[in-house]
This record gives structure tokens, sequence and C-alpha cells, in this order.
């Protein structure tokens, strides 16, 4: 799914490129509630005020059914990431958060038109054969992933080209719902990133005419940020 390159100065690297991906499929179960009617439904009020605290002023967030269809949910705030899943102690269902915190003043913030080039084309990648560093990341998640702009690509994976961060152990986590009309479609996306050590996050919706290509899409404004995190 290797689409490109972006151009990368890193001192370990030398001149690197980040690994640009394809959109790849977002399959929708029209069974389960979109994020707000599943996180106002299916999670506890006490829960729900837990987790807001833990994570500070909110950055993005979405809630949904786990790989085992157990209510989770996922807040990155200012003062942390936090997830939240549901687990069965001695056959009775109850909630379980983790936070990794987020080191304090580490938090950077950038927004991205991403207006479609005339001729629908993505950005021109980096230099031809500069070395390109790929995360290990899932099919899946390299197809969602590919559903943002190339620069947003960048700014998501970038941080974890450095020593500090690390290419290996990035964890990957996303969201997005689905609304169709007559004339276009309409998706909220949303992807973390994180190790140990750091995260980056990107949040948008974006509305797609009916038979138009992905590129061709338009967005709100992609909000995205980036932060260290403060180990164990």
């Amino acid at each position: 799914m290797d689409h490109g390159a972006r151009r990368r100065e890193n001192p370990e690297y030398g001149v690197a490129v980040t690994q640009i991906h394809e959109p790849g499929a977002l399959p929708v179960d029209a069974e389960i509630p979109a994020r707000h009617q599943y996180w106002e439904e299916r999670l506890p009020r006490d829960v729900r005020a837990r987790l807001l605290e833990k994570a500070g002023r909110t950055l993005t967030w979405w809630a949904g059914p786990d790989a085992d269809g157990r209510p989770s949910a996922l807040v990155v705030g200012d003062r942390g990431l936090c997830r939240l899943r549901q687990e069965l102690r001695d056959g009775t269902p109850e909630f379980r958060g983790q936070r990794v915190r987020v080191e304090p003043g580490s938090l950077r913030s950038r927004s991205f038109d991403a207006t479609p080039s005339p001729d629908g084309r993505a950005a021109a990648p980096g230099a031809p054969g500069a070395p390109v560093v790929r995360l290990a990341l899932g099919a899946q998640a390299q197809g969602v992933l590919g559903h943002f702009p190339l620069p947003v690509q960048d700014f998501l994976q970038r941080p974890f080209l450095s020593g500090a961060a690390g290419t290996g152990g990035v964890t990957a986590d996303w969201y997005y719902d689905e609304t169709v009309g007559p004339e276009r479609t309409t998706w909220f996306l949303a992807v973390c990133l994180s190790t140990g050590h750091a995260l980056t996050v990107a949040e948008d919706t974006r509305t797609l005419a009916r038979g138009a290509r992905p590129e061709r899409a338009e967005w709100r404004g992609i909000r995205c940020h980036e932060a260290r995190l403060t180990p164990r």
C-alpha cells in the first residue's frame, strides 16, 4: 500500500522519508451506534466523567465495541491518553481504565486545510532513492491512515522516526463513522498513533461526492496534535 513518501531530516537516519499509504476499505456495521450515541448509552455517567477528568482538555475521543464486542472508549487530552474497556471479573462486567500521561509543555498542535489539488493528485513524494522508514502498522491501520492527505500522514508518522520514539511497537487506534446522503457521503475519521514515549493524533470530518475518488474528498479542517508521553 506504499504510495509515496515525505522527506524527513533526522540525525539518526540522515535524509529519510515516511511511508505514505493508500486509502483502504472502511466497512461499517449499521447495528453499532455512532460514537455520541454509544458514549451516552453504553458508558455509565460516572465512568464518562472520570475518563474525561483524567484526559484533561479533550483533543479527540470515540466510543464503540472492542474486538470482543464489549464497550470501550478512547480519549486523548492535554493531560493524557486514556483507554477504557469493559472486562469480566468473576463473571461480572466492570470498566477498567488506563492512562498514559502527557509530558507537560510537550503538546504541539497544527491544522491542515487539505484543499484538493486542481488535478486531484497528491503532493510529490520525497527525493527519489531516499531511505523509507516504515512503521510496523497493520493493513487496516494503514488503510485508515491512507484516507488522510499526505501532509497529515507525514505529521502522524514523523515523531516515530527518531530513536526517542522508536519505529517499533507503535500502537494504532482509529475510529470512523459514516453518514450517507443522496449526493455525498460524510465521514468522521480519527487516528491516534502512540508508543510509551510519544503520541500523534488527527481528526476531522470529510465529505465525498457520489462517484468521486477519495483524493477529491473535502475536509472541514484537519486538526492534528503531537506530544511526548511520560514513561511509567
